[in-house]
């Protein structure tokens, strides 16, 4: 009875294993399947290089006006001019290529220099007639109407040259200070005073730049007074058409000559 009761335990546990292995085979085949029929992950796409930087790039201009004549004159002596490279530890340092030597650098810092002093020298005189200084109208109908047109007229010149000197210099001594820059990244491993000549190079460039940033200074100031003397001559010309007598000239050197 025994023996019959167990042969019965195992039918009845063989019975209800071969389901349960069969639905197991079924779910790894589907699992197997699925993977098999499933798109491949695509690999990950290798990160951009870094870009180089932009390029300092000098003003595209018409020689026009003596500076322009005197920069396109530079620019064409070093149109020829290639690439400059100078050793560095991780290989070739590329100079930035809106610098094409020092001699081209210096020729076009000593145009900035002349016209700077050409502006001091010309228009000066529209500061030194002190128009907001004005204190009544006695002082405006003194001033002569073409005296007046005259020093707005070169206000208005003034100011156009100024523009383009500031421009051209913007960019060189932006050129001058990324070369500079540069320089500190080479190294000269050939030459056994290295630090010392690569302390003067970028000594000679900052020197080159120093130069004409003191002149350029005074420009600006006086570009300052003389945007301020435009403001009070426009409103001095209101003034004297409104109040001024036309004979007031006549009359003021009558005056003169009689108090002589």
């Amino acid at each position: 009875m025994a023996e019959l009761r167990t042969r019965a335990q195992v039918k009845s546990s063989v019975r209800w294993a071969l389901p349960l292995a069969i639905a197991g085979l079924l779910v790894t085949g589907a699992a197997w399947a699925k993977d098999k029929h499933e798109a491949p992950v695509a690999p990950v796409a290798a990160q951009p290089a870094q870009p180089e930087p932009t390029p300092a790039t000098l003003p595209v201009r018409e020689p026009t006006g003596a500076l322009g004549t005197a920069l396109a004159a530079c620019d064409k002596d070093a149109e020829s001019s290639e690439p400059l490279t100078l050793p560095g530890a991780r290989g070739e340092v590329k100079l930035d290529r809106c610098y094409r030597g020092r001699d081209h650098l210096v020729c076009g810092f000593n145009a900035l220099l002349k016209e700077a002093k050409s502006l001091i020298e010309s228009y000066g005189k529209i500061v030194e007639a002190r128009y907001p200084e004005v204190t009544n109208v006695e002082g405006v109908c003194a001033i002569k109407p073409d005296n007046l047109a005259a020093d707005l007229q070169n206000a208005v010149d003034f100011i156009a040259r100024f523009k383009a000197l500031k421009a051209e210099y913007d960019a060189r001594t932006t050129c001058a200070t990324k070369i500079g820059q540069s320089l500190r990244d080479v190294t000269l491993p050939d030459m056994a005073q290295a630090p010392g000549i690569l302390k003067s190079m970028i000594e000679s460039i900052e020197s080159d730049a120093k130069g004409v940033s003191v002149v350029q200074a005074k420009v600006v100031e006086i570009a300052d007074k003389i945007d301020s003397a435009q403001k009070a001559m426009v409103t001095i010309r209101k003034i004297h058409r409104t109040m001024c007598l036309k004979d007031q000239h006549a009359l003021s050197q009558a005056d003169d000559r009689a108090s002589r």
